[in-house]
């Protein structure tokens, strides 16, 4: 048990101190989405009828660009076979380009577990990411770096499989932009500060799609905290684009962006009563892709939960 709780004290430090990047997927959204969370936090076989959770995630992305992305999260189960839940962020960035607040995306699932009483329970989740602002939030009138933005600014849909029993966990997702190009006007050239440099142009920004997959364990319960560690692969499926006005308005693919990312993962969680309990997840890069544009690139990150059973 000893062993256990230090092995995942190590994952989540790690998180916070691991040099390389880890793919940010709590700005893009559907590995924390219904059956696509780790099993720990999977609300569609829950006991409890309503969930509410405050969750606080902050990290290090590119050029040292501080973001906090606080979010709260509502669930119900409406039967011991379906699932809803609701989920809105928010978003303050800090790095050498300015400081920011804005709004974040609004995310809305379902989830339908196909025979509750199985012994491996399969599951399938439909959702979508509805975003708040347009990604073009600025400063002294400039258009600031996706890293910057509190939203990719499209519409997405969102799709998950899951089979899962007591220990186990194997889940598939894919997110789907549907309204394409985002309103980013973010070109390097545009600004004085030659740290502008150091970012990707985004300037009709539009993002390809996102295929997860998931496989993880949760340590048998022998105390009243719960353990949940695993492999996270999201591979992005083609090459972003973005328009430079100044040489052509023809889409010009950013080399690096299509591939693979994977991650170790940790989540953490202890109940302090029948209807309050403690969360704390993280995760540590194995493959990173060589470009990140849309701005998920994240050198730290850790993102401590409150949950409310009802």
């Amino acid at each position: 048990m000893r062993m256990i709780t230090l092995t995942a004290l190590c994952i989540l430090s790690c998180a916070a101190l691991n040099g390389s990047y880890a793919q940010g997927c709590s700005d893009a959204g559907f590995c924390s989405i219904g059956n696509l969370a780790p099993k720990g936090t999977d609300t569609a076989a829950g006991k409890t009828k309503h969930t509410f959770s405050i969750q606080l995630p902050a990290g290090i992305g590119d050029d040292d660009v501080f973001v906090f992305t606080p979010g709260i999260e509502y669930s119900s189960q409406l039967s011991s076979r379906w699932n809803i839940q609701a989920k809105l962020t928010a978003n303050y960035a800090s790095g050498k380009l300015g400081n920011i607040v804005g709004a974040g995306d609004l995310f809305l699932s379902g989830t339908h577990l196909f025979e509750p009483d199985a012994k491996w329970k399969v599951s399938v989740t439909l959702g979508t990411k509805l975003p708040l602002n347009q990604g073009n939030l600025k400063k002294d009138g400039l258009s600031l770096p996706m890293q910057y933005q509190g939203s990719l600014g499209t519409v997405d849909l969102i799709t998950g499989l899951a089979v899962y029993n007591n220990n186990w966990q194997f889940a598939a997702g894919w997110q789907q932009p549907l309204s394409g190009i985002n309103r980013n006007n973010f070109l390097p050239a545009y600004w004085d500060k030659p740290a502008a440099d150091n970012y990707s142009p985004s300037n009709d920004f539009k993002r390809k799609g996102d295929v997860l997959l998931r496989t993880s364990y949760s340590f048998p319960k022998k105390h009243k905290w719960h353990l949940n560690a695993g492999l996270l692969g999201i591979y992005h499926l083609g090459e972003d684009t973005y328009i430079d006005a100044n040489i052509s308005n023809t889409p010009i693919p950013i080399t690096g962006s299509k591939g693979l990312t994977l991650n170790v993962t940790a989540a953490f969680n202890y109940p302090l009563s029948d209807k309050i309990s403690v969360g704390l997840t993280g995760g540590v890069p194995l493959v990173v892709r060589d470009v990140r544009p849309d701005g998920l690139t994240r050198s730290f990150v850790l993102s401590p939960e409150i949950r409310f059973n009802f």
